[in-house]
């Protein structure tokens, strides 16, 4: 009987720590850039980060070693005049779905390490509050409408 508890016990316990490890677990889709002329020192950056896991997640940065710097925005219209203005992070809900695109969440990316060209592809780190990161790789695309762009899926 002491065996029998012992195991049942055991297993409660891997079970509940394997449900502490679920978490959040981001993943990046369709990522890309928007292609700037050869001397521009600021590139848009968009994708979708969706949140596979149980818990909300938090996209606190982005990295890239194809820039110096890169950062979470937004655009913000006041007075008819679009702003981008800097975002410490962006919540990605518990099984759930944020689209950064033209208009809205976006990422600047900010004096690339060389120019770059339509079908170029560029390493992104998306960097969460829990101290992980997702790398992915993001497509430059040239885009000259809104025909152009690439297709997502707007679920929110």
């Amino acid at each position: 009987m002491k065996y029998i508890l012992a195991l049942v016990t055991g297993l409660h316990g891997l079970l509940l720590s394997c449900a502490l490890l679920a978490g959040p677990a981001i993943e990046v889709q369709q990522a890309w850039i928007r292609e700037a002329p050869p001397t521009s020192q600021v590139l848009a950056g968009y994708m979708t980060l969706i949140n596979t896991g149980d818990a909300p997640a938090q996209i606190t940065g982005i990295s890239s070693p194809d820039f110096a710097r890169a950062e979470l925005h937004r655009t913000h219209v006041e007075d008819g005049v679009a702003r981008m203005v800097p975002v410490d992070s962006i919540p990605v809900p518990a099984g759930g779905r944020v689209l950064l695109e033209p208009g809205g969440l976006h990422l600047m990316l900010f004096e690339p390490a060389h120019p770059l060209k339509a079908d170029d592809r560029v390493r992104l780190e998306v960097k969460q509050s829990d101290g992980a990161t997702v790398a992915t790789e993001a497509r430059v695309i040239r885009v000259s409408g809104s025909s152009d762009m690439p297709h997502h899926h707007h679920q929110h």
